[in-house]
Parts: C-alpha cells; sequence; structure tokens
C-alpha cells in the first residue's frame, strides 16, 4: 500500500516515521507547506517532498493517505484524497468549528469515502480491554466516568498557536466515554480559566460534566497549567464506575519512575513514546491498525459519526463556557 503524509508538523512527523517501519505500506512521499521541512523529513525517511498537496495528488500513485494538517487546513486535502478513493487516516479534530467539521462529513459522504479519525485511546491496550469488559458486561452499566488529562505549560507553547485545550486534548477522553456509554449525551455544562491563554484566545483549564439520557453522568478535567517540572509530562486518569464493578487507569508511564542528575521524572510510555526501534505507544498501534483494516477492507476503527459525536460535546463545552448556562445536545443535533 503506497502511502503519504499531508501536513508533517509536531504529530505529522511521527505519522510518516511510523509509516516508514510499516510492512504493509510503502511511505512514497510527505508534504508540508513549509517547503524546507518536508525537503529535511523526506531526506531522512529516504522518500519525496512536496509543497503543494495539490501536486502530490496529481504526481503520486497513491493507494492511502494521512491527512495531519492543523484543522484549519484540513478539509481541502481530505476532500481531495476522498475524491481520488485513497484510503485516509485524518487526525483530530476534523475542523476549528462544529459546522466546518459537518461541511468536511458532508463533502466526504458526498465523495464516497470512509475515513478513519485517529483518536488513539482505542489502540492503547488498556483502554482496548477496557471497552472489551465493558461489552461483555463485566462492570455492569456505566454510571459515572471521572476523567483527567492534566499537562503543563509547554501544552501552551506547543498547541495554543493553532488549536485549543477542548479540541486537541480533552476529546480523546470525550470521545472514549461516549464509546462505552452507548447512551447519548443529554447535556453538557463547563466553566474555564483564561489566563496564559488569553492571547490565544482559548483556555488554560476547563471542567466540564456530562449527563446521558440513561442518567449516566462524567466530569472531566483538563489543563496546560503545570510548570515544565512535573514528573510526567502530562498526567491522564480514567475512572469509570458501573453499577456491578470499576475500570481505573491511571498514569502514562506504566509504573516506570526515573531519578537522576536532573531530578524525577515519570517518562510517557503510553501515547507515543521514542523507542530504540522508533516511535512506539498508541500512536504507532493506532496507524497500524488504520492500515491493517484498510488492507482488509474492514471498516476503520473510529469513523466520521463517532468522531462527529465527540466534536459536538465539544461545541456544547465552549458554548457553555461562553454563555455560562448548561447547554442541552439537542442545539447540537
Amino acid at each position: 500500500m503506497r502511502i503519504a503524509v499531508i501536513g508533517v508538523g509536531l504529530i505529522g512527523e511521527l505519522h510518516a516515521r511510523i509509516f516508514k517501519h510499516n510492512p504493509l505500506c510503502r511511505l512514497v512521499a510527505v508534504c508540508d507547506a513549509d517547503a524546507a521541512r518536508a525537503e529535511q523529513l523526506a531526506q531522512s525517511l529516504q522518500c519525496r517532498a512536496y509543497s503543494d498537496y495539490r501536486t502530490l495528488l496529481k504526481d503520486e500513485m497513491l493507494d492511502a493517505v494521512s491527512v495531519a494538517t492543523p484543522e484549519s487546513f484540513r478539509h481541502e486535502p481530505a476532500v481531495a484524497a476522498a475524491g481520488l478513493g485513497l484510503k485516509m487516516l485524518l487526525e483530530k479534530p476534523l475542523g476549528r468549528t462544529l459546522d466546518d467539521v459537518d461541511a468536511l462529513i458532508e463533502a466526504l459522504g458526498d465523495a464516497g469515502a470512509e475515513s478513519a479519525v485517529n483518536f488513539i485511546l482505542h489502540a492503547e491496550p488498556r483502554f482496548a480491554r477496557m471497552k472489551q469488559i465493558i461489552a461483555d458486561g463485566g462492570i455492569g452499566a456505566p454510571v459515572s466516568v471521572s476523567a483527567r488529562r492534566v499537562g503543563s505549560r509547554l501544552g501552551i507553547e506547543k498547541y495554543a498557536p493553532w488549536t485549543d485545550l477542548l479540541s486537541s486534548t480533552l476529546i480523546h477522553d470525550i470521545e472514549m466515554t461516549l464509546a462505552v456509554n452507548q447512551a447519548p449525551a443529554e447535556r453538557v455544562y463547563a466553566e474555564a480559566v483564561v489566563r496564559a491563554c488569553a492571547q490565544y484566545g482559548c483556555h488554560d483549564a476547563v471542567v466540564a460534566t456530562i449527563r446521558f439520557t440513561d442518567g449516566a453522568v462524567a466530569i472531566f478535567e483538563a489543563s496546560w497549567v503545570l510548570p515544565p517540572t512535573q514528573p510526567e509530562p502530562l498526567d491522564p486518569s480514567f475512572r469509570l464506575i458501573g453499577d456491578g464493578g470499576s475500570v481505573v487507569i491511571e498514569g502514562a508511564s506504566h509504573g516506570m519512575k526515573v531519578v537522576g542528575e536532573e531530578g524525577y521524572s515519570q517518562p510517557d510510555l503510553t501515547h507515543w513514546p521514542m523507542l530504540p526501534e522508533g516511535v512506539g505507544g498508541a500512536l504507532a498501534r493506532s496507524l497500524d491498525i488504520f492500515l491493517a483494516r484498510a488492507h482488509a477492507n474492514l471498516p476503520p476503527l473510529v469513523g466520521l459519526a463517532e468522531a462527529r459525536k465527540a466534536e459536538a460535546v465539544v461545541a456544547a463545552m465552549k458554548r457553555s463556557i461562553k454563555e455560562e448556562r448548561p447547554v442541552g445536545m439537542s442545539e447540537f443535533a
């Protein structure tokens, strides 16, 4: 399977490096508006470089494409790739606003494209096992979820100039919560703290709740405020209580603790750790699953419909913060 990556910034570069080492595909090209960045990466991965996705799609005979551009620039390359019938992996979020998301989904539907959306928690073994336990009735019906995703101020430097805390970070836990509680979300409420992120028009910290139509509830906490010296770069937690048991997933270091001359740390071994053989963790596993399912013509692990549900909850939370009120999901049907 011949594949290219469009958008090789922070996450897209990782996509390219993962595809380079997967035997199910051949990485033939990378593309980025920053031509120098694309050329440098292409040289290191021994593939071709492009600065215009239209030229890439015209010149290369592709079977699949990963679109990892910033969400503000995701629509056009995704629709162009869909028009060629390519298998496609889209980074999340799908757009800056829910209207943008709906426009993209409609355009992809018109093109007959079935696209995967890269919600990597589904590829993380602990969450995959949790989903199986719930599906098998191991803890009964979900009653409540408490999810935390707390990062350092480095998140503001890396992400705030082009995305926001809800869309880039908390959306992972929102989507997973929607996946394990099959009842629709009914109402959300959110509060935010805006300090360092004021210059970017987004939030330093968010606390939010969801109520589901079956009476289940969920509470979420996310922030980019801790100092860079915190031991664990991203401190996540996911606790699900059912009427017959519970599942708790804590941390990203898998219990690893390191003490050295530079201090104490708990390295992130969950999301995309850099290992001797390359990029690992849930991101690598997610891309491996995308390729395997695309190769076998199976539906994606997370598709556009599931992604849209999470994007709608994010939009409702943003409205709740702005208007200082609970927001019914009927406003985003």
